[in-house]
């Protein structure tokens, strides 16, 4: 908390120097409200903010008042907004994730660069698949629904589509070429779907097939209850104990935290906010309470351990929410190779 003592000689001086000043406007945020700004500033930035508090003597409530009120008319005498389409188009650039942008706006503003980085290779999915055994082709489109080969034959050179539906089946031929006349261009984030799981499926290696089928089926299990990927992975380990250990190895939910390698949960907490650590933690168990503490550091440890002990009710929903983040970041970090899920063999020895 800023303290409001200062020596009137002081008073009307207050905070020198952007970053001082920075420093006291997030100290009058408070830890929660801080914590949403500083996961958008750099490494340099928090340092120099840091280091900027490191030498502010006392701010009374005079100096506070006045530092808030410039920074309002800062903004009101701003340069105002010279492009607002152009500049809200790279906020919400800045803002979300290619997918995210997709899937909000749909084709609108979204060019064929930015489509690209859903998958580097994308762009050039149609001519790989041209180059591809027409037999594999015709095996793998022989399962899939009429609509979704309309869809990708439309994409294919007319020699290449050519060569594939005369070896379809007469029934199931015709229904696909009547589908094709009333083909739509696809929205982007289904386009882009269909590219990856062309990708995927046809244009990857055995290798890299057998390793997304595990990845594909990990997604789904990582979204459901801990009691439903239990049971999953005890049908499956009875009739394929490697693909069990293989597919666990993919798998975290917000209760395998005890588990989780100390190292590894000290990189995984320093990247998530306090407060959603304390909503995650509601009404969870002693073990993974301990968990969690352990890998804080003191002070925030010391927040959490006040704000669970005031036993505030706090909506299932925001729980269930709060500890799909923690899970999310957990496999994100994992798939980075910044931690590990398990200590090595324990896998093997879970299942």
């Amino acid at each position: 908390m800023v303290t409001t003592y200062v020596t009137e000689s002081r008073m009307s001086q207050g905070p020198q120097g952007g970053a001082a000043r920075a420093a006291v406007l997030l100290l009058t945020l408070g830890a929660p409200g801080a914590s949403k700004l500083l996961k958008y500033l750099s490494p340099d930035e928090i340092r120099a903010i840091r280091q900027g508090a490191v030498g502010l003597e006392p701010v009374s409530r005079a100096q506070l008042e006045q530092l808030v009120e410039e920074f309002q008319n800062a903004l009101k005498t701003g340069p105002g907004l010279s492009g607002p389409a152009q500049q809200m188009k790279d906020l919400l650039k800045n803002a979300l994730s290619p997918e995210e942008l997709a899937t909000i706006l749909g084709d609108e503003d979204v060019d064929d660069h930015e489509a690209a980085a859903f998958d580097p290779g994308s762009g050039s999915v149609w001519t790989d698949l041209e180059k591809v055994d027409r037999e594999a082709i015709i095996m793998t489109l022989k399962r899939e629904h009429p609509q979704v080969v309309a869809v990708i034959l439309s994409k294919l050179d007319p020699d290449v589509a050519t060569g594939i539906v005369i070896k379809l089946e007469p029934v199931f031929r015709h229904d696909v070429m009547r589908r094709m006349l009333t083909v739509k261009p696809l929205a982007l984030p289904v386009r882009l779907l269909v590219e990856t799981q062309i990708r995927q499926g046809l244009l990857a290696s055995p290798e890299q097939a057998g390793g997304n089928r595990f990845t594909m089926l990990a997604e789904i299990a990582n979204r459901m209850d801990k009691r439903q990927t239990d049971e999953l992975l005890e049908a499956i380990a009875a009739v394929q104990p490697k693909d069990a250990v293989s597919l666990k190895n993919l798998l975290f939910a917000f209760e395998d935290i005890p588990a989780l390698p100390l190292k590894s949960r000290f990189v995984l907490f320093d990247g998530i906010p306090t407060e959603t650590v304390i909503i995650a933690l509601s009404g969870a168990v002693e073990d993974i309470k301990n968990g969690v503490l352990e890998a804080l550091g003191a002070r925030a440890r010391r927040m959490v351990e006040a704000e669970l002990a005031q036993k505030n009710s706090v909506p299932p929903q925001d729980v269930a929410a709060a500890r799909r983040l923690v899970s999310k970041a957990a496999l994100r970090l994992a798939s980075e190779g910044k931690i590990v899920l398990r200590e090595e063999g324990a896998a093997e020895e879970a299942a």
